[in-house]
């Protein structure tokens, strides 16, 4: 008896295990506030990735986090020569406090390319003075990172 009690603690444990994972883009070094991440840019001499998503509800956001901002190579880059900024728009209104949903807003409306409504997810680089470098709206099915790594470098190549 104790052992298939033992057994099936274990089974739920690992089984709740699979569906604890939250927005796994948290183990990088996001910046809270806008203008502290300008600063940093400014001192670092770095461009800044303003990461548009819908961490709650958005699922190609789940998917572009998993496939180019979890990889290896992007967190080496992001390490080095990144300053990172979420411009989150979660569903749920206490994942971003008032003052940063205020800034999101503000961030979204300057650097929009549809102008009536943001794709998401869409990486817009910016320099310390928030004058943009480049962009790159949505992702695919096909977990094709190519033309992200590809904007990164020619970011980076400029810088």
């Amino acid at each position: 008896m104790n052992k298939l009690l033992l057994i099936l603690t274990i089974g739920l444990m690992s089984f709740g295990n699979l569906f604890s994972q939250e927005n796994t883009t948290d183990n990088l070094n996001w910046i809270a506030d806008f203008n502290t991440a300008k600063q940093l840019a400014k001192e670092q001499n770095k461009p800044i990735l303003i990461y548009f998503t819908g961490s709650d509800w958005c699922g190609i956001c789940k998917i572009l986090d998993k496939d180019f901002l979890q990889s290896k190579k992007f967190k080496k880059i992001a390490q080095e020569q990144l300053i990172l900024y979420k411009a989150d728009f979660p569903r749920r209104t206490d994942l971003v406090s008032d003052a940063q949903k205020v800034v999101n807003i503000s961030l979204d409306n300057k650097y929009s390319k549809t102008r009536s409504k943001r794709s998401f997810p869409t990486l817009v680089f910016v320099n310390a003075n928030g004058i943009e470098l480049g962009y790159i709206e949505s992702y695919n099915y096909i977990h094709d990172t190519s033309r992200h790594f590809g904007l990164l470098n020619n970011i980076l190549s400029q810088y």
